[in-house]
């Protein structure tokens, strides 16, 4: 199993974990913050990064919705472990990543480059060039 592919089954576990062992589980808002760590945590990419790719995610793709009980959902799971290969320099399941994605992918980089190590902003400013964010 990749590494994106142990990340998703865990984001899977933790939903599965919530809804059995919170009474009046109300969805998204029982598991973010254990989300936010579970994404930080895997992976190697310094730690401001992460946390904004994870907002970005949120606020994109989650809290957009009507329904935060459902969420999230499985195809928004998927995004986050597409935006988690990103940041670990995989070019798993990159097609799941809009332009606007690659976009705001982009800016991130750019707002956190200084902080980054210049191999890793390396690697990511290749892949966001090849995406066409800049």
């Amino acid at each position: 199993m990749t590494d994106i592919g142990k990340f998703l089954s865990d984001v899977e576990k933790t939903k599965k974990h919530a809804r059995q062992n919170k009474p009046g589980f109300s969805g998204y808002n029982d598991i973010r913050d254990d989300l936010r760590n579970l994404f930080e945590r895997a992976t190697s990419c310094p730690m401001g990064l992460p946390g904004s790719v994870f907002e970005y995610w949120e606020n994109t793709y989650i809290l957009n919705g009507t329904d935060l009980t459902y969420e999230p959902s499985t195809d928004n799971t998927a995004k986050l472990g597409a935006f988690l290969a990103f940041l670990d320099n995989s070019d798993e399941d990159q097609d799941l990543i809009t332009n606007e994605d690659w976009q705001e992918l982009g800016r991130l980089v750019n707002y956190e480059a200084e902080d980054l190590p210049v191999n890793i902003l390396q690697d990511m400013m290749m892949i966001l060039v090849s995406k066409g964010a800049y």
